[in-house]
């Protein structure tokens, strides 16, 4: 297992890609949620990615639980809201952990169908400091693993810190063991740090949860 993303909910897509292309990363276009009023920008970072989420359509994302709680995270500002870990084994970890993986989908700007599974994103849209899981139909289509250029260098996740509301249940919802990079801190639960190592140093994005 590894990470897959890690999500920093925005209220503004456009002034958030200015800001983090003004640090030196690329920024790329990821589209639209269908029917979810949301949408988002992609920062690739070869094994994981982050990515941008916002609000695109306030009464489409006012009819869905995934909408609502991002317009709800993000009323006082830009909140790290998820993340989520990817496997290629989804059907044996919802059975572990009892979840059933859903049918998920994201429409690019070039009018392509991204498609994977998603198992617990019910759960992390009400206990942020837990993981959901994602497997994608096509691997191919990993938004990390799109091929760019950042200004600053080569880039990759260096850390991601969580304050978990029960230490116990996070090690077993992520197979204690697993090595992920993970800065596991007290306080309010949720994420409320994610670093991104390149060549000029760390750049470190922290949120209160």
């Amino acid at each position: 297992m590894t990470i897959g993303q890690v999500i920093l909910g925005v209220r503004d897509l456009d002034a958030s890609t200015r800001e983090f292309e003004a640090l030196g990363l690329r920024v790329v276009d990821g589209g639209n949620h269908p029917g979810l009023g949301t949408a988002n920008r992609v920062i690739p970072l070869g094994t994981t990615y982050l990515e941008l989420l916002g609000v695109v359509d306030r009464d489409e994302a006012a009819a869905s639980d995934f909408g609502r709680s991002l317009l709800k995270r993000t009323e006082d500002g830009d909140r790290l809201v998820r993340w989520s870990i990817r496997t290629e084994q989804i059907d044996r970890v919802g059975a572990r952990l009892g979840l059933v993986p859903e049918p998920r989908k994201r429409l690019r700007p070039d009018g392509s169908m991204l498609t994977w599974r998603a198992a617990g994103l019910e759960l992390s849209l009400r206990e942020s400091w837990l993981p959901f899981f994602m497997q994608w139909d096509d691997p191919s289509q990993f938004p990390g693993s799109i091929s760019v250029a950042h200004p600053v260098g080569n880039c990759a996740l260096s850390w991601i810190r969580v304050s978990p509301a029960d230490p116990a249940r996070l090690a077993r919802w992520t197979e204690e063991g697993a090595e992920l990079p993970l800065r596991i801190t007290h306080g309010n639960p949720g994420i409320s740090g994610v670093a991104i190592a390149t060549p000029a140093g760390e750049i470190i994005i922290e949120r209160a949860p």
